[in-house]
């Protein structure tokens, strides 16, 4: 077995190599502290045999009692062993035939010499990432996320040691409901001061930076550290105007914390996209299994090699458990259920009975084909029918497909689903920007504690990330002193007129620097337009060339192209490239 660890931060004691940093109760792991407690479980060969005991349970028992985000690539007697935290922070990729690893899956597909697989590839090409273990290249695994792999010549063994599965119960009546919303609530919030004690502990002195948008997960994170007396410095970017950026510059000035603002345009894209620095970070961020993030990248950049943000702070994004309850389908049978739900991909409508799923495992699967198989319009029975088998195990795992027989365990199937093919995938790769920017991170709203919290919360409150927006508007009301009404504003209720005044209100000495003197923003579009590249917030239809721009069917959002550009089926940058005129896309399992 060859490795090929190319982060610049792993530690290695006698074969066991490790990256970030676990907490074992209040003791915090790293460096060689924490492959020491990895290499010792594996060199305790006279203790498992007597137990009857396997070096892969050795490994996974070290693991499910850390809490915390790193990774581990350990070889020991002959076998190699790769350890993923329960978020998935630090992915490891592998060949299947069990002779190479590495921190960057694009260097095993190079030493396979292998070619994509066209279910993956189309799976790759319909959602911007890959379910379960595989990736786009045949051959080439990645370590999931609560998982150890064994790797013993070329037989795989796997162990999930750290499942996600939300059961909160749901209460018999109004009055027992009030009460158990409270309780639900100071379990948070109590897992959050967890959370954010852990992170304290991570920073030490320095500052904490925050990527701050205009919805509740930053602005929790922000509201909470400011309370504690914590130097916070938040930053956005995109088109000055964009609700994002004037919900996270009001909250920045209320908090009183340091805000930086990086702007966005087409011209600007060009140059980032086609840069060297960005065409080395997609390198190195695509594991053939996700997309990598591109939005926040050249904001990073910037605002670090300018010494705008400080290089030594810990960033912490917002990423966080409850944003798969956000995404939840109304479901037949759930009387709680809202109205109308926005599921992050549009509404489901407002006839609920019309809208609603039934809560079984073949509806789900149903579901998640019709809502996130969606970049672009297809028609492949073959592809549909490997689809489904995919999503089923994502729903599912272990599990039986009787486990899903109502509301609340559809749900926390589909919760299910979203951890271990979306968030620990797509999401959470907007970790290798920092790692670009050669910043350190930590990810307090997936810390294990806040997790397990989240867990438990009933499905009634956990809908629309309920009780946890309720959490972000206790914290925010709290530090910036403000009303409730304040509390409640996010990017999508932001009106056109307070857009027109955010600058003046809350960063005035900007006015003649952001927006060269003009009072009114450059961006004011509607939400319903933003499909329209002239009209997209964060104007990165600019790194494609005019005449491609004009060729692309204007439907297609810019992940779909991007899709398209990552699997070489599309140049950004050349005007001549053969390029869809259509919405619908001919898939590699319908093509081979």
């Amino acid at each position: 077995m060859e490795t090929a660890l190319r982060a610049t931060d792993w530690t290695d004691v006698d074969g066991v190599a490790v990256r970030g940093r676990a907490f074992d109760g209040d003791e915090v792991l790293a460096g060689s502290d924490l492959a020491r407690r990895f290499r010792d479980a594996l060199a305790d060969d006279g203790q498992r045999a007597a137990e009857h005991a396997s070096s892969l349970e050795a490994v996974a028992t070290v693991a499910a009692a850390l809490e915390g985000f790193y990774a581990v690539a350990a070889v020991h007697g002959g076998k190699t062993f790769l350890v993923a935290d329960g978020a998935r922070s630090i992915p490891l990729y592998y060949s299947v035939d069990g002779t190479f690893v590495s921190d960057r899956g694009r260097l095993v597909r190079e030493r396979l010499e292998t070619a994509t697989h066209p279910v993956t590839e189309s799976e790759f090409l319909l959602t911007r990432y890959v379910t379960g273990p595989e990736t786009i290249w045949r051959g080439v695994y990645s370590t999931q996320a609560g998982e150890v792999v064994r790797i013993d010549d070329d037989e795989i063994s796997r162990r999930t040691y750290r499942e996600y599965w939300p059961a909160g119960p749901e209460d018999r009546n109004s009055s027992e409901s009030r009460a158990s919303r409270t309780n639900h609530l100071q379990r948070l919030e109590d897992a959050l001061e967890t959370a954010l004690d852990r992170l304290e502990r991570v920073a030490g002195a320095r500052p904490i930076v925050v990527p701050l948008s205009g919805g509740y997960d930053s602005r929790l994170l922000a509201s909470a550290l400011a309370e504690r007396g914590r130097e916070v410095v938040g930053y956005t970017f995109g088109r000055s105007g964009h609700p994002d950026v004037e919900v996270s510059r009001e909250v920045a000035s209320r908090l009183g914390i340091d805000w930086e603002f990086v702007p966005y345009d087409e011209s600007a894209w060009w140059e980032w996209y086609h840069g060297d620095d960005c065409r080395r970070y997609r390198e190195r961020a695509f594991g053939g299994d996700a997309l990598p993030f591109l939005a926040e990248w050249p904001a990073l950049r910037t605002l670090v090699d300018a010494g705008r943000l400080p290089a030594d702070a810990l960033y912490c994004p917002g990423h966080t458990v409850a944003t798969p309850s956000e995404r939840l389908p109304p479901f037949v049978g759930d009387e709680k259920r809202t109205a109308a739900v926005s599921v992050g991909c549009g509404s489901t409508g407002s006839d609920v009975d019309e809208a609603a799923t039934e809560p079984t495992v073949d509806e789900l699967v149903e579901y998640v084909l019709e809502t996130h198989y969606s970049l672009w319009e297809w028609d492949d029975d073959r592809f549909r029918d490997a689809a489904r088998e995919r999503i089923r195990r994502g729903l599912l795992g272990t599990r039986a497909p009787e486990s899903v027989a109502d509301p609340a365990t559809a749900a926390a199937a589909y919760e299910r689903w979203e951890w271990r093919g979306r968030m620990s995938t797509f999401t959470n790769g907007d970790l290798r920007a920092y790692e670009d920017a050669g910043v350190d991170w930590w990810l307090p709203l997936w810390d294990p504690a806040y997790v397990r919290a989240w867990e438990r919360v009933p499905l009634s409150l956990r809908r629309e990330k309920g009780l946890h927006a309720e959490l972000a508007r206790r914290y925010y009301a709290r530090a910036a002193d403000g009303s409730r009404e304040r509390a409640d504003v996010t990017d999508r209720t932001l009106s056109p007129l307070e857009r027109h005044l955010s600058l003046v209100r809350h960063t005035p000495e900007r006015q003649f620097t952001e927006r060269d003197g003009d009072w009114s923003p450059p961006f004011l579009a509607p939400r319903s337009a933003w499909g329209e590249p002239g009209s997209h917030p964060l104007a990165w239809y600019g790194t494609l060339s005019e005449d491609l721009l004009e060729a692309v069917p204007p439907s297609r959002n810019f992940y779909a192209l991007r899709t398209l550009a990552a699997t070489d089926r599309l140049e950004f940058s050349d005007s001549e490239a053969s390029t869809p005129t259509a919405p619908h896309i001919g898939l590699p399992t319908e093509l081979e």
